[in-house]
């Protein structure tokens, strides 16, 4: 072998060992932040509407799982009991778009009291993924809306990306769909229907 070959032999290996090094950084970090999270990080999207409706008729409306993808921009669709305000251990299957990620969730109710309260927690995969709690007051002649949303974090990249992308996602989305209701209340006005025959029509995007 010549000098000049074994001299460019010699200037190539260590590039390639500070390669080998670099992508094994890289898959070890990568590998780390899909591990779950060593503590529970819990982060509560709420948003608050006045809907011109009694309580009983917003209640019965937002408990009934078909009519989600009409006013919620995540819901794409929802299978199971879903066309009656659902009850403490019913369960449905929502197909979900949220923040960019898209899946499966299964719903189960855990506590109802009708027309004030109604929560809900959700599994994506077997695990624990959030939870969803509906609070109504009496405001004069129409219903103070509350819907706090729970998500957990799951691991680190989640951990890194919600500030800066997950979150505000959600956020948005949350608040669009209050909208989009407060918007379907107000075409239904002064008459408002059985919960599940509100036409899709009144809502300019899904849950």
């Amino acid at each position: 072998m010549s000098n000049s070959i074994r001299r460019l032999v010699r200037e190539r290996a260590p590039m390639k060992r500070v390669f080998l090094f670099l992508l094994g950084a890289v898959a070890i970090v990568a590998l780390l932040s899909l591990l779950p999270l060593p503590f529970e990080r819990q982060t509560h999207v709420v948003t608050v509407v006045t809907l011109r409706a009694p309580p009983q008729a917003v209640y019965d409306y937002v408990t009934t799982p078909a009519n989600w993808p009409k006013w919620h921009p995540a819901s794409l669709a929802v299978q199971g009991m879903t066309d009656h305000p659902l009850t403490v251990g019913e369960e449905v299957a929502e197909e979900f778009r949220l923040a960019g990620r898209h899946g499966i969730l299964h719903w189960k109710v855990v506590e109802a009291k009708p027309p004030l309260e109604w929560r809900i927690e959700g599994e994506v995969n077997r695990r624990p993924s959030g939870a969803v709690r509906y609070t109504l007051t009496p405001d004069g002649t129409g219903t103070r809306f509350k819907r706090d949303f729970m998500y957990r974090t799951p691991n680190l990249l989640f951990l890194i990306l919600d500030p800066v992308f997950i979150g505000p996602r959600m956020r948005a989305e949350s608040a669009q769909g209050a909208k989009q209701l407060e918007q379907m209340f107000e075409a239904l006005a002064p008459g408002v229907p059985s919960p599940a025959s509100v036409p899709e029509a009144a809502s300019s995007a899904g849950q």
